[in-house]
């Protein structure tokens, strides 16, 4: 039987970051939803780091991801996660659960990374949203004009990815990757969220795609609409 996650990480922060200030574990531990596939989500604050970076190990019967940070530069990376729009770090940080602290810092912590997250990513700018719309005109008129159906599968998938991203950035909401990207878009909206999947749904079991297509023509009319022509963007 594998270790409790909580034991597992205070093992782990013992043998590899004895002199770590802060740590944190967060993700699915801390909120209880574990499962056996899960990974242990630690965030360490460490002044002997030489610099941020990530980590991953298994041990102590999970794997494990360390995010690792010098006291001076988590705020930095807090105000990444607002330009990129992906909140990872100060999620794990707000929602997670303390391993080891000082009587202060943690908390501190805690209340800067609930505060990011309220705040909400960066607003996009106008160029921003019109470069995203190009690209979706882009790959939407090669899912309609492709006939070989494997290319319009990639073209699918792309749209795939790209269509919860201008719906959320566009409207300053978190994003994500993979399962995150599905939880946000159905926090967001929970009856667009089933929609898109359900036309994705009938491309992928029918190969028609229109119902897919009309669903982010309506997407796009709503978000300004098409672009391909008089978009302008610099290369270098």
């Amino acid at each position: 039987m594998k270790r409790r996650p909580e034991e597992a990480a205070h093992h782990f922060i013992e043998q590899f970051f004895p002199r770590c200030e802060i740590a944190i574990l967060g993700g699915s531990a801390a909120q209880k939803t574990i499962t056996e596939q899960s990974d242990l989500d630690i965030v360490i604050m460490d002044d002997t780091a030489p610099n941020s970076y990530r980590e991953c190990f298994y041990c102590f019967d999970w794997n494990i991801e360390a995010f690792v940070f010098q006291p001076h530069s988590l705020a930095f990376a807090f105000d990444m996660s607002r330009l990129e729009g992906i909140p990872t770090v100060p999620r794990l940080c707000a929602d997670g659960i303390i391993l080891k602290d000082d009587p202060i810092s943690g908390a501190k912590i805690q209340e800067m990374a609930g505060q990011c997250l309220r705040k909400g990513p960066l607003k996009w700018s106008e160029n921003q949203q019109r470069q995203m719309r190009f690209m979706i005109t882009n790959v939407l008129d090669d899912l309609n004009g492709d006939h070989d159906g494997k290319e319009r599968l990639f073209s699918a998938y792309k749209l795939f990815d790209l269509i919860p991203k201008f719906v959320l950035r566009t409207n300053q909401r978190w994003v994500g990757e993979g399962k995150w990207m599905y939880r946000a878009l159905r926090a967001f909206d929970e009856q667009l969220c089933a929609n898109y999947l359900e036309v994705f749904d009938i491309y992928m079991k029918t190969n028609n795609a229109k119902p897919l297509y009309a669903f982010i023509e309506e997407l796009l009319e709503e978000n300004g609409g098409r672009l391909f022509e008089g978009y302008k963007d610099y290369l270098y």
